[in-house]
């Protein structure tokens, strides 16, 4: 599949796609920043608590937010943190996004500064329910760019991954996935990628076990070949996540 097809997919909203065999996806912004002169985390942790002051509010309720840091990530410099937030429509997004711009808020922020931005669709693709197990304050998130194979489709990766998550779970794993399609405001290096895959470990140690469980037991064996010739995903990065609303 060319890889420019996935771009093209973005701007014309799926329109060739059949949603019904997908599950609801989720709409979010993501946010690559970096802290201003004289400014880190410490900064970030008290503009946080005046913007969730705000957003109490604000009426926005639906918004769910993240501040991630670059764990395992080459250059690991180019961003401080990235913000991921997330709505269950693009309306919500934009309506939080109207209120923040005229909030005053984002003249105190201090990481002005965002090497990328962009929005995209989460599309839930199985695994464990780890939900009530999520440290809030220590979660995972590492992400793969992935291409899709020959003339499949999105509701095929969705298939094939849903397949391998739920042999991956069943063999102990801790960890739930996620097919991230970026929309607008594309980085260069996501433009050469068809899509993002998202694993979420509920902590950094079950993280580290889920690795070893997946090394020593599951690689290469049985449903996880579920993808093969659907899609192929390389370059990972791994962030360490903290819930922020």
């Amino acid at each position: 599949m060319k890889r420019y097809t996935i771009i093209l997919l973005s701007i014309f909203c799926f329109l060739n796609l059949n949603s019904e065999e997908l599950p609801e996806s989720v709409s979010a912004e993501y946010f690559g920043c970096k802290f201003d002169d004289g400014k880190n985390i410490n900064d970030m942790n008290e503009w946080v608590a005046k913007w969730n002051t705000w957003m109490d509010s604000s009426g926005l309720d639906e918004y769910q937010a993240s501040l991630l840091t670059p764990l395992y990530r080459s250059p690991n410099d180019e961003i401080d943190f990235m913000w991921v937030g997330r709505t269950d429509s693009w309306e919500e997004l934009a309506r939080g996004q109207s209120a923040y711009l005229t909030s005053g808020l984002a003249e105190s922020n201090p990481a002005k500064s965002c090497p990328f931005s962009f929005i995209a669709r989460q599309i839930p693709a199985g695994g464990a329910d780890i939900q009530d197990e999520i440290n809030q304050d220590e979660f995972v998130a590492a992400y793969w760019l992935c291409d899709i194979e020959g003339s499949n489709n999105l509701e095929e990766v969705y298939s094939a991954q849903a397949t391998r998550m739920k042999y991956v779970s069943g063999g102990g794993n801790r960890i739930s996935s996620r097919i991230i399609v970026p929309r607008q405001g594309i980085p260069s290096l996501l433009s050469e990628t068809d899509f993002v895959m998202l694993y979420v470990s509920p902590s950094l140690q079950q993280w580290g076990s889920n690795v070893d469980n997946y090394q020593n037991n599951l690689e290469g064996i049985g449903d996880d070949n579920a993808a093969n010739g659907i899609f192929s995903c390389s370059n990972s990065t791994v962030y360490v996540g903290r819930t922020i609303r």
